[in-house]
């Protein structure tokens, strides 16, 4: 059973709603530009390289920061939150740029699933283009001492943290592995994985995690034919709405607070555009080593080196 609508937005471009799905209801947006002449989506109308981004959590943060950037033409962009951001569509819109916007919650096994393969329902890759998936949804909750944990929050928060990224790893990895084109998966860490805080003992490890899944998966492409890139990123401390929430929280439940207040306070907080602006400029550099977990200042410099920065 499936229910459309179509609602007309701008000189261009259609949003589709489209509610399905007997395992859940899930929001599928997708603007397609018409073409003057012929009638054409642009996705038949391939320029020599098209370059696609899946990102996830783009709704806000960094997310929506790197989903900004890559609303340029000669992009295709998958994106996925629970909430849309309308913004981000318009300005797709606006520039008639392909953005396919799903509203879904890839806690839910069911719904990483579905969204992932419909994204490769839609993609048809060939031999000049290029293909990312930022893996960027996370969440920060449950914070306090293990011995109060929310055993079900803790749930849902290592489903997004870590098992959203494995599996639209994996089909990502499979549904890519014949097609010999650059193909990047970038997990977004934190220094949370190395560092342990007190009152993070799901955050951390669900980090720890992450970066662990990015340097096998990456070894496991070593072997492989057609390799995909894969690696993590600690993006450093940045102003986004997690940072207001640790700045919020309860000391007795994160004794580091008063650091995370004093490095706001200080004005040593990261702009989620300048992040990522050096991530949109190092994704495809051919530098970059698979299996590897770098910082943003490492980034930085792997953006010196010679290499393919065509984002």
């Amino acid at each position: 059973m499936s229910d459309t609508s179509w609602k007309f937005i701008g000189n261009s471009t259609w949003i589709k709603n489209v509610k399905t799905y007997r395992l859940f209801s899930c929001l599928y947006i997708c603007t397609q530009v018409l073409m003057h002449n012929n009638k054409q989506t642009i996705r038949n109308q391939k320029s020599s390289i098209m370059n696609y981004y899946i990102v996830t959590g783009a709704s806000r943060g960094i997310g929506e920061a790197l989903t900004r950037k890559l609303i340029v033409p000669g992009n295709t962009i998958f994106a996925v939150s629970r909430t849309m951001n309308e913004d981000l569509v318009e300005l797709a819109s606006s520039l008639n740029v392909p953005l396919y916007y799903f509203e879904a919650d890839l806690s839910l096994r069911e719904e990483a699933e579905l969204f992932i393969n419909n994204v490769f329902d839609k993609i048809n890759l060939t031999g000049q283009d290029r293909i990312a998936l930022i893996n960027n949804a996370g969440m920060l909750n449950p914070v306090g001492p293990l011995k109060s944990t929310d055993f079900a929050l803790a749930e849902r928060h290592l489903h997004l943290n870590l098992l959203a990224p494995l599996i639209l790893s994996s089909v990502f990895i499979s549904k890519t592995e014949s097609v010999p084109i650059v193909k990047v998966i970038l997990n977004m860490s934190s220094g949370a994985a190395f560092y342990p805080y007190s009152g993070w003992s799901v955050y951390c490890s669900s980090k720890a995690g992450l970066d662990m899944l990015s340097k096998v998966s990456g070894l496991e492409q070593t072997d492989e034919q057609n390799p995909v890139i894969i690696f993590a990123l600690a993006p450093g401390i940045i102003e986004t709405g997690m940072q207001e929430s640790i700045r919020e929280t309860d000391l007795a439940l994160f004794p580091d607070r008063d650091k995370f207040i004093s490095l706001h306070e200080e004005g040593k907080l990261a702009k989620p555009d300048d992040v990522a602006n050096t991530i949109v400029s190092a994704i495809f550099n051919n530098s970059l080593v698979t299996g590897s977990v770098v910082t943003i200042d490492q980034l930085k410099e792997i953006n010196t080196y010679a290499g393919s920065n065509l984002a």
